[in-house]
Protein backbone atom coordinates (compact mmCIF):
# COMPACT_ATOMS: atom_id res chain seq x y z
CA UNK A 1 0.00 0.00 0.00
CA UNK A 2 1.67 3.16 0.66
CA UNK A 3 5.14 2.90 1.30
CA UNK A 4 7.57 4.06 4.30
CA UNK A 5 8.81 7.49 2.68
CA UNK A 6 5.07 8.11 1.88
CA UNK A 7 3.87 7.48 5.29
CA UNK A 8 6.63 9.54 6.90
CA UNK A 9 5.73 12.75 5.01
CA UNK A 10 2.11 12.59 5.71
CA UNK A 11 2.92 11.93 9.42
CA UNK A 12 5.21 14.95 9.41
CA UNK A 13 2.29 17.01 7.42
CA UNK A 14 -0.18 15.76 10.25
CA UNK A 15 1.96 16.81 12.93
CA UNK A 16 2.41 20.60 11.83
CA UNK A 17 2.47 22.83 14.96
CA UNK A 18 -0.67 24.40 13.58
CA UNK A 19 -3.00 21.95 13.89
CA UNK A 20 -5.00 20.98 16.88
CA UNK A 21 -7.94 19.16 15.30
CA UNK A 22 -6.56 17.89 11.58
CA UNK A 23 -3.78 15.82 13.27
CA UNK A 24 -2.50 12.38 13.60
CA UNK A 25 -4.53 11.51 16.14
CA UNK A 26 -7.44 12.54 13.62
CA UNK A 27 -6.23 10.18 11.32
CA UNK A 28 -5.22 7.12 13.62
CA UNK A 29 -9.01 7.31 14.67
CA UNK A 30 -10.17 7.17 11.32
CA UNK A 31 -8.02 4.42 10.88
CA UNK A 32 -9.18 2.68 14.38
CA UNK A 33 -12.82 2.86 13.22
CA UNK A 34 -12.14 1.75 9.62
CA UNK A 35 -10.69 -1.26 10.86
CA UNK A 36 -14.90 -2.47 11.36
CA UNK A 37 -15.01 -1.66 7.52
CA UNK A 38 -13.82 -3.69 4.75
CA UNK A 39 -12.12 -0.49 3.15
CA UNK A 40 -10.18 -0.47 0.11
CA UNK A 41 -6.23 0.78 -0.51
CA UNK A 42 -7.97 3.67 -2.44
CA UNK A 43 -10.20 4.21 0.92
CA UNK A 44 -7.21 3.96 3.05
CA UNK A 45 -4.81 6.34 1.10
CA UNK A 46 -7.70 8.54 0.66
CA UNK A 47 -7.87 8.83 4.38
CA UNK A 48 -3.92 9.70 4.73
CA UNK A 49 -4.07 12.33 2.13
CA UNK A 50 -7.55 13.96 2.73
CA UNK A 51 -6.23 16.75 5.28
CA UNK A 52 -2.72 16.37 4.05
CA UNK A 53 -2.09 19.72 3.15
CA UNK A 54 -4.36 22.38 5.56
CA UNK A 55 -3.00 25.73 5.37
CA UNK A 56 -5.40 28.22 7.24
CA UNK A 57 -7.33 30.44 6.37
CA UNK A 58 -7.07 29.39 2.40
CA UNK A 59 -10.10 27.67 0.93
CA UNK A 60 -8.54 24.86 -1.71
CA UNK A 61 -6.92 22.60 0.81
CA UNK A 62 -8.99 19.46 -0.43
CA UNK A 63 -7.80 19.99 -4.00
CA UNK A 64 -4.23 20.34 -3.00
CA UNK A 65 -4.33 17.00 -1.14
CA UNK A 66 -5.84 15.71 -4.11
CA UNK A 67 -3.11 16.82 -6.19
CA UNK A 68 -0.63 15.50 -3.70
CA UNK A 69 -2.03 12.09 -3.70
CA UNK A 70 -2.56 12.00 -7.18
CA UNK A 71 1.34 13.26 -8.17
CA UNK A 72 2.91 11.29 -4.71
CA UNK A 73 0.72 7.78 -5.46
CA UNK A 74 1.50 7.74 -9.28
CA UNK A 75 5.15 8.17 -8.62
CA UNK A 76 5.28 5.54 -6.46
CA UNK A 77 3.68 2.94 -8.56
CA UNK A 78 -0.17 3.20 -7.14
CA UNK A 79 -1.31 3.15 -10.98
CA UNK A 80 -2.83 6.59 -12.66
CA UNK A 81 -6.79 4.91 -12.06
CA UNK A 82 -6.40 4.19 -8.62
CA UNK A 83 -5.02 7.42 -7.90
CA UNK A 84 -7.47 9.10 -9.51
CA UNK A 85 -9.60 7.18 -7.31
CA UNK A 86 -7.89 8.20 -4.11
CA UNK A 87 -7.75 12.39 -5.38
CA UNK A 88 -11.59 11.86 -5.97
CA UNK A 89 -12.44 10.54 -2.65
CA UNK A 90 -9.97 13.29 -1.25
CA UNK A 91 -11.91 15.93 -3.00
CA UNK A 92 -15.39 14.43 -1.91
CA UNK A 93 -14.51 15.53 1.57
CA UNK A 94 -14.52 19.21 1.31
CA UNK A 95 -17.82 19.54 0.64
CA UNK A 96 -18.81 15.56 2.57
CA UNK A 97 -20.57 14.69 -0.33
CA UNK A 98 -19.92 11.25 -2.26
CA UNK A 99 -19.52 11.38 -6.15
CA UNK A 100 -18.65 7.92 -6.06
CA UNK A 101 -19.26 5.62 -3.87
CA UNK A 102 -16.02 4.56 -2.37
CA UNK A 103 -16.13 8.30 -0.87
CA UNK A 104 -19.35 6.84 1.35
CA UNK A 105 -16.96 4.82 4.10
CA UNK A 106 -14.35 8.10 4.07
CA UNK A 107 -16.76 11.04 4.44
CA UNK A 108 -18.55 9.03 7.62
CA UNK A 109 -15.08 8.18 9.05
CA UNK A 110 -14.65 12.01 8.76
CA UNK A 111 -17.79 13.21 10.47
CA UNK A 112 -17.39 10.42 13.18
CA UNK A 113 -16.15 13.27 15.34
CA UNK A 114 -19.80 14.79 15.02
CA UNK A 115 -21.38 11.85 17.15
CA UNK A 116 -19.23 11.63 20.19
CA UNK A 117 -19.44 12.58 23.91
CA UNK A 118 -20.79 16.35 24.26
CA UNK A 119 -17.55 16.93 25.82
CA UNK A 120 -15.42 15.56 23.62
CA UNK A 121 -17.52 17.25 20.81
CA UNK A 122 -16.90 20.76 22.64
CA UNK A 123 -13.05 19.81 23.00
CA UNK A 124 -13.12 19.60 18.99
CA UNK A 125 -14.85 22.82 18.45
CA UNK A 126 -12.02 24.47 20.70
CA UNK A 127 -9.03 22.37 18.57
CA UNK A 128 -10.69 23.97 14.95
CA UNK A 129 -10.82 27.38 16.62
CA UNK A 130 -7.02 27.37 17.60
CA UNK A 131 -6.09 26.13 13.95
CA UNK A 132 -8.42 28.93 13.02
CA UNK A 133 -6.39 31.34 15.18
CA UNK A 134 -5.84 33.87 12.64
CA UNK A 135 -9.84 34.57 11.41
CA UNK A 136 -11.57 37.17 14.03
CA UNK A 137 -13.91 35.95 16.19
CA UNK A 138 -17.07 37.33 14.33
CA UNK A 139 -15.80 35.67 11.38
CA UNK A 140 -14.87 32.66 12.83
CA UNK A 141 -18.51 32.36 14.58
CA UNK A 142 -20.75 33.27 11.07
CA UNK A 143 -18.59 30.16 9.31
CA UNK A 144 -19.00 27.65 11.96
CA UNK A 145 -22.84 28.59 12.34
CA UNK A 146 -22.91 28.37 8.64
CA UNK A 147 -21.25 25.10 8.29
CA UNK A 148 -22.83 23.73 11.45
CA UNK A 149 -26.61 24.82 9.92
CA UNK A 150 -25.95 23.01 6.19
CA UNK A 151 -25.08 19.93 7.92
CA UNK A 152 -28.20 19.82 10.17
CA UNK A 153 -30.57 20.64 6.89
CA UNK A 154 -28.98 17.80 5.13
CA UNK A 155 -31.68 14.75 4.89
CA UNK A 156 -28.40 12.71 5.71
CA UNK A 157 -25.18 13.21 7.34
CA UNK A 158 -23.93 9.85 6.75
CA UNK A 159 -24.15 7.81 3.93
CA UNK A 160 -23.20 3.99 5.06
CA UNK A 161 -24.48 1.69 7.70
CA UNK A 162 -21.75 2.50 10.15
CA UNK A 163 -22.22 6.01 10.05
CA UNK A 164 -26.30 5.43 9.82
CA UNK A 165 -26.03 5.00 14.22
CA UNK A 166 -24.30 8.34 14.39
CA UNK A 167 -26.60 10.10 12.71
CA UNK A 168 -29.11 11.33 16.15
CA UNK A 169 -26.24 12.05 18.28
CA UNK A 170 -24.32 13.95 15.58
CA UNK A 171 -27.41 15.40 15.07
CA UNK A 172 -27.85 16.43 18.48
CA UNK A 173 -24.47 17.87 19.33
CA UNK A 174 -24.91 19.88 15.92
CA UNK A 175 -28.30 21.25 17.51
CA UNK A 176 -26.62 22.05 20.88
CA UNK A 177 -23.23 23.82 18.97
CA UNK A 178 -25.69 25.86 17.02
CA UNK A 179 -27.95 26.79 20.20
CA UNK A 180 -24.70 28.66 21.89
CA UNK A 181 -21.70 30.73 21.01
CA UNK A 182 -19.22 29.28 19.55
CA UNK A 183 -15.62 29.16 21.48
CA UNK A 184 -13.10 32.23 21.10
CA UNK A 185 -9.82 32.05 21.38
CA UNK A 186 -8.09 31.98 25.07
CA UNK A 187 -6.75 35.26 26.19
CA UNK A 188 -3.20 35.66 25.40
Amino acid sequence: MLGADLLIDLTRRYCEPHRRYHTIEHIASMLWMGRELALSEEQLAAIWYHDAIYDVPATDNEERSAELARTQLTAAGFGIERAATVARIVLDTARHLPSIPQSEAVIDLDLAPLAVPPERFDANAVALRIEYACVDDATFEQGRRRALQSLLDRPRIFWTPFGAHLEPLARANLRRALAAPGPTLPER
